[in-house]
């Protein structure tokens, strides 16, 4: 009977160990699935920030480029046809051996307006002061060099409470609006831009739209090269934001951009 009983105990302090150590090996297959699967999306998330970086280290180079092609463009038709002209009123007066005042006032005129459109131009490139000022002052200086060029009439209108944005992300949103403008400038053929910012919550709305030619936005974005629409939608993503193109043969074009501010 003691012996019965004694197996019966064993049986009982046996299967209570086996279950124990069954629990312990499904407690340590799960914490070593835990610990698996935090390695892994710690690894892709470093690997997401990775890529992030990697796109944004590239369209910043392609952003810097495309900032060098403007500057040289706008320096060879604006400030370069300028003080041609300059040279040319030079070249009259040794010519002609005397004083005009007409021509030197002129001449005066010239050499000013193409210091005045150097230093916007300077402004414009320099990413610190980018980085420092609000956004509607510096689209203000944008449309200011625009009129003196004589290009077209531009506007800027803004709605609610001024609010700055993150600097890197501000560096990124000007100078795709920098872009927006320097397409309607060399491809729209119109007369008007206006451009909109309107400060909202919990982000603020650039709107760039003019009264040129217009195009098919379907065939634009297919045929977008690095440094097109498609990849002026690719960068606002980078700052958590949205760039959207409408725009239809005829009747101008709008670029809608949409960006948190932090």
């Amino acid at each position: 009977m003691q012996d019965d009983q004694y197996k019966e105990v064993l049986i009982v302090v046996l299967a209570c160990m086996a279950l124990f150590l069954v629990l312990v090996a499904i407690i340590l297959f799960f914490f070593f699935l835990y610990r698996r699967r935090r390695t892994l999306q710690a690894r892709e998330v470093q690997q997401l920030h990775q890529q992030f970086r990697e796109q944004s280290l590239k369209a910043q180079l392609e952003i810097q480029e495309q900032t060098f092609q403007a500057l040289s463009q706008e320096i060879h038709d604006n400030v370069g046809q300028i003080l041609s002209l300059a040279r040319i009123q030079v070249n009259i007066m040794t010519e002609t051996k005397r004083m005009d005042e007409d021509l030197l006032q002129g001449m005066k005129d010239n050499i000013g307006k193409a210091l005045a459109d150097l230093r916007d131009l300077a402004g414009s490139m320099n990413g610190e002061r980018i980085r420092q000022w609000p956004i509607h002052k510096l689209l203000e200086l944008e449309l200011e060099r625009i009129h003196r060029s004589g290009i077209m009439h531009g506007t800027l209108l803004t709605s609610g409470n001024p609010k700055d944005i993150d600097p890197s992300k501000k560096l990124i949103v000007f100078r795709i609006l920098q872009e927006a403008i320097q397409n309607c400038i060399k491809h729209s053929e119109a007369s008007e831009m206006i451009i909109s910012i309107a400060y909202e919550e919990p982000h603020v709305c650039f709107e760039v739209r003019d009264n040129g030619t217009g195009f098919d936005t379907d065939t634009a974005l297919q045929n977008a090269t690095g440094l097109g629409l498609g990849n002026m939608q690719m960068r606002i993503r980078l700052t958590g934001g949205s760039c959207k193109i409408k725009s239809q043969l005829g009747q101008g074009t709008n670029i809608t951009i949409t960006t948190p501010y932090a």
